[in-house]
């Protein structure tokens, strides 16, 4: 008696683990998908925050460099400073805010904008503080920097504020 028994393999899935693994698929997507949007987005808010933060620290730089390395104050208002620079020659170096831009003109040459095209200046604030004797020469500065950008959307919008004051090295 030899009897063979028959095995019947079946060659696909049942209706319980597609629902199951399709259960599985769902719950893994809906993880990943607001993981990955939030990526996009902070990479997004990184690129506009290294973009304003950047732009103000050179900006500080060099209103600070170009006020030590001065020889002399020949003006301040509030949004333009003259200098008379160390270099020997008369013509000054003056720098200004100019439709949301900070400039900077040295003699004949043409103005030069310091912010780039995707930044914005709202504000600009020197303040002379030399002394009355005029033995101590120091300027304070304060400016505003926003991004370009007119968005709504929270990862697209950044302003800072920075206040710093330099003090000719001549004295």
């Amino acid at each position: 008696m030899n009897k063979k028994l028959k095995i019947k393999q079946s060659a696909g899935f049942t209706y319980v683990e597609l629902v199951l693994y399709a259960g599985i698929v769902a719950i893994v997507i809906t993880a990943l998908v607001p993981f990955a949007w939030r990526v996009v987005q902070g990479g997004a808010k990184s690129a506009i925050e290294q973009e304003v933060f950047s732009n103000a620290r050179f900006i500080s730089e060099r209103i600070k460099y170009e006020i030590r390395n001065a020889t002399q104050i020949s003006s301040v208002s509030a949004t333009q400073i003259t200098l008379i620079p160390a270099t020997g020659s008369a013509s000054p170096v003056v720098i200004d805010l100019v439709l949301g831009n900070i400039r900077i003109k040295q003699g004949a040459a043409s103005a030069i904008q310091l912010n780039s095209i995707d930044t914005s200046v709202s504000s600009l604030v020197f303040t002379n503080y030399t002394s009355v004797d005029n033995k101590t020469k120091h300027v304070g500065f304060t400016f505003t920097l926003t991004d370009a950008l007119s968005s709504a959307r929270e990862e697209f919008q950044e302003t800072t504020t920075i206040e710093s004051s330099a003090e000719l090295r001549s004295n």
